[in-house]
């Protein structure tokens, strides 16, 4: 079954099809001073070519994309994977987060807040937000926007290279699926403020991680489903939005194969229509035990 559904395409295909604009691409970002054959490879470009229909766009988001790592000394961070913050001991801000995360965590109400999965490591990583466990008023009092941009900033750059690692290993262009879990969230939990920070900043940063996020999922939609439409309709770009399913895997049983590009049956918890009993679930250990 996983093997049926995991429908990632292989990187040297696409690497084929784009040979010639990989080669225009890089005559263009070789003439630039932020340029690093070390860290920009052709796997690297193929995203960019991936996002955009032209060269020159391509060229033109990727020059942006390394005169802000540069900026920003991103490539100096060197591996950052098992940065990732393990819900399962979040509150003891441990060693291995990066300051801004152990800010931040403390908006989250509960430790399913915010959890990350990675039941194969050969397949992409699960990102599970649930808006109606964090303090969405806390964070607009207490963390500043560039706060808020950093902590984005870096759960991305997490994120981008455990997809890389993977994409590498395995060959195949490998993605994030993030659900958005709102079976418990509630109108008054809503701050329009903290939504209009973290749309912007996702906005702002999504050129420079392409071809990271493959599904925005939206779980337990109930009479609250034209309202958050509406927000995440008139917030998020359109790439975004075209990312989105909304989904009621236990009335639709249907709705499970909205998951199933991502994750096998067997490992998808029950709650979202597979197999797996474990709430909250099993985080992904690997990524910081094997470094």
């Amino acid at each position: 079954m996983a093997a049926e559904t995991d429908t990632r395409p292989l990187v040297k295909d696409l690497l084929e099809q784009h040979a010639s604009e990989l080669v225009e691409l890089r005559v263009i970002l070789e003439k630039e001073d932020s340029y690093s054959k070390e860290h920009y490879d052709d796997i690297w470009m193929l995203r960019f070519l991936l996002s955009h229909e032209k060269v020159s766009v391509a060229g033109d988001a990727a020059t942006r994309t390394m005169k802000f790592r540069q900026e920003r000394k991103l490539n100096e961070l060197g591996d950052v994977r098992h940065r990732l913050v393990n819900h399962m001991d979040a509150a003891d801000l441990s060693d291995r987060y990066f300051d801004i995360h152990k800010k931040t965590v403390r908006i989250f109400k509960t430790e399913t807040a915010l959890m990350y999965a990675q039941p194969d490591p050969d397949r992409g990583l699960i990102q599970i937000i649930s808006p109606g466990q964090i303090d969405m008023t806390d964070s607009v009092e207490n963390l500043s926007e560039e706060d808020v941009f950093e902590d984005i900033l870096m759960t991305s750059e997490i994120m981008y290279q455990i997809l890389d690692k993977v994409t590498r290993r395995t060959g195949k262009l490998t993605k994030l699926l993030r659900i958005i879990d709102v079976e418990d969230f509630a109108l008054r939990s809503f701050n329009a403020e903290c939504i209009r920070r973290d749309a912007a900043t996702n906005k702002q940063l999504e050129d420079f991680y392409p071809q990271m996020l493959g599904t925005v999922i939206v779980s337990g939609m109930g009479t609250l489903t034209t309202t958050l439409w509406k927000v995440f309709k008139s917030l998020p770009t359109k790439r975004f939005v075209e990312k989105l399913a909304f989904v009621k895997p236990g009335k639709k049983s249907k709705d499970a194969t909205y998951f199933l590009r991502y994750i096998s049956k067997d490992t998808l918890c029950e709650r979202y229509g597979g197999g797996d009993s474990h709430w909250p679930v099993v985080p992904p250990v690997h990524l910081w035990n094997n470094h």
